[in-house]
């Protein structure tokens, strides 16, 4: 099986290296848009992005999307389910599902993006990392913890900023009422933690 992976909000694509070694077979881990070198798009444009990187893949087809990366997951699948035989979600949801919800959100994010932009990479790295939500990464090495640090504060402000305004949850369609369309099994994760999912 062939396995396409999207990595969260600030990360990089390899985020994924451990789980590649551990589980072996053909990954492909691209940066998301906005992240690396890669320019920001807009949900649809990202979403199509996917698609096409699944059509170039050979059969059978597993997506896998870690937060960010799998709410593109779950919308590249719902518009390109012919080319997903396996679908699994990681720390994520399917969008916001109120258009109030999502106009809240999007003012959120445009003030957090504006942050990032002010302060610089590192800076918020460090701020996004000292968040709660992320307090069990403290059982990692600090070795590891520092590799981690440093690929997210190798992304450029400006990219990051710009994928949280065009691809973060005030930016994304709500797709709860389409999850009966999915026609393959679909995994989704959360750790015993994780109360939010």
């Amino acid at each position: 099986m062939t396995v396409l992976a999207l990595h969260g909000f600030t990360q990089r694509g390899t985020m994924w290296a451990e789980v590649t070694a551990a589980a072996g077979g053909e990954w492909t881990t691209p940066d998301l848009p906005g992240h690396g070198a890669e320019p920001a798009c807009d949900w649809d444009e990202a979403v199509a992005a996917i698609g096409a990187a699944l059509a170039g893949r050979a059969a059978p087809r597993c997506l896998v999307g870690y937060s960010m990366g799998g709410r593109l997951a779950l919308a590249a699948t719902l518009a390109h389910p012919g080319l997903v035989e396996r679908l699994v979600l990681v720390s994520a949801g399917p969008g916001l599902p109120t258009a109030k919800d999502r106009r809240r959100r999007r003012r959120e994010d445009d003030r957090l993006a504006a942050h990032i932009e002010e302060v610089g990479m590192a800076a918020f790295a460090r701020e996004w990392l000292a968040r709660p939500m992320f307090a069990g990464l403290q059982v990692r090495s600090p070795e590891w913890r520092a590799a981690d640090l440093a690929a997210r504060a190798g992304n450029r402000a400006a990219g990051v900023a710009e994928a949280l305004r065009r691809l973060g949850p005030g930016a994304q369609p709500y797709l709860g009422d389409r999850l009966g369309e999915l026609p393959m099994p679909v995994l989704v994760v959360a750790g015993e933690g994780d109360g939010k999912y």
